[in-house]
């Protein structure tokens, strides 16, 4: 009635628009059916102006139509995408939860497993205690040359099981606590009593450096300087430095100036049961390390020394003055 009596053409309409707009986030695509009644009513209202149906009217009705259909299909797909996140929400819970419940089993089991093994351990040292006692006792009172090898050996063996029994005592505790920033020098410093006073010499530069490794690190560092004790042979200096390997790594670089290591060994003695000892530091080392996906290799030069590189990949390492250490 506006438009008939005003002889407005235009500018009623769009108020159409918006009332569609509205209908079209609350209904979603039955807006449509508002859509066409304004439609209508436009198309009616021009034919009682001018008499015809214009081409004008026709358009004008269409874009309502189309409006209505974008505005719907657009609110209908965000309806479905709100209802799949809703979904996958439940389902990221209902997830966590399971986990959870997963973890809590998987950690009441650690514990009794480890209960159990130190219990087992504790009840087999001290039979290997009253073994030991024994063996020292059939030592003093024998003569005879032959049987007292025998004893000797015997000996060997119950301080080979002891030592594998310690090592049980390491291994069962790699994982068990979450890995954690670490600062390396604290470490080496931590370890300086096992370096005999005025015989080997250490020199550290790891200039601040942090990484992220399984709480067992200092054990790592423990191995190495006990490996460089009992197998470099003339070792008077040890260095622990970094060396920058581009952007993606940073090496932890562990030298001695001892015997070094035949290079058909390098690879093999981060196996199980390798070397002299019980054969479980390297490999403890490298299982240690491998929790947060860090390396180890050999790359001395047998004759000169051994030397040991650590890499650490980015994302595991850091520097407490919040630098990157330039690569020399």
């Amino acid at each position: 009635m506006v438009h008939f009596w005003f002889d407005i053409a235009v500018v009623y309409t769009h108020f159409y628009y918006l009332i569609i707009v509205v209908a079209g986030l609350w209904y979603g695509r039955r807006a449509i059916l508002v859509a066409l009644l304004f439609g209508a009513i436009h198309i009616a209202d021009t034919y009682l102006i001018t008499g015809v149906i214009s081409p004008d009217a026709l358009i004008r009705a269409c874009m309502f139509v189309t409006v209505a259909l974008i505005i719907g299909m657009t609110v209908e797909q965000s309806d479905r995408y709100r209802d799949q996140l809703i979904a996958r929400n439940r389902d990221l819970m209902d997830a966590n939860t399971r986990l959870e419940s997963s973890q809590n089993a998987f950690l009441t089991a650690n514990k009794k497993l480890n209960l159990l093994s130190s219990i087992t351990r504790h009840d087999i040292k001290n039979q290997l205690l009253a073994l030991m006692g024994f063996i020292e006792l059939a030592k003093a009172k024998t003569t005879d040359s032959d049987l007292l090898h025998f004893i000797e050996r015997e000996e060997t063996a119950a301080l080979t099981i002891q030592q594998q029994i310690e090592f049980t005592k390491n291994y069962e505790d790699i994982g068990v606590r979450a890995p954690q920033w670490q600062d390396i020098g604290m470490h080496i410093n931590a370890l300086g009593s096992l370096i005999p006073p005025g015989r080997i010499t250490v020199s550290v530069d790891v200039h601040g450096l942090e990484v992220f490794a399984d709480p067992l690190l200092e054990k790592v560092f423990e191995n190495l300087f006990d490996n460089s004790r009992r197998h470099g042979e003339r070792v008077r200096h040890i260095s622990i430095s970094t060396l920058q390997y581009g952007l993606d790594y940073v090496a932890l670089v562990y030298e001695d100036d001892g015997i070094g290591i035949h290079e058909g060994d390098k690879d093999r003695i981060f196996e199980r049961g390798f070397g002299k000892n019980t054969g479980f530091g390297l490999f403890l080392t490298r299982e240690i390390l491998a929790i947060t996906g860090l390396t180890i290799k050999e790359s001395g030069v047998y004759g000169q020394g051994a030397r040991f590189e650590i890499l650490v990949p980015k994302g595991k390492y850091r520097f407490s003055n919040s630098k990157e250490k330039d690569g020399k």
